[in-house]
């Protein structure tokens, strides 16, 4: 079975990962202050610390998934660098 790799893709796919990392870590910075006062303030405000955690770990794993996808582009176009062409064919470079 053949796995057909395009890397432009692979890059493509990799900055939308990191572009979704950028967005997950600005979830936290939008959960500051006291945003309910009274009796519901504590219970709120630990469950707006919840999601900023979350956000903050979803932030970290895209960001390491989109590295790893740019990496694995990066091999792959180093792999098809490496081959040597077939008897009267050129590689393009």
């Amino acid at each position: 079975m053949a796995i057909e790799v395009v890397p432009a893709q692979l890059y493509a796919l990799a900055g939308v990962l990191d572009a979704a990392a950028d967005r997950a870590q600005q979830v936290r910075g939008a959960l500051t202050g006291d945003p309910v006062g009274g009796p519901l303030g504590p219970a709120v405000a630990g469950f707006a610390e919840t999601v900023g955690t979350a956000g903050r770990c979803l932030a970290g794993e895209l960001s390491w998934l989109g590295a790893a996808v740019a990496t694995a582009a990066d091999s792959w176009l180093g792999l098809d660098g490496s081959l040597l062409p077939g008897v009267g064919r050129a590689v393009a470079e």
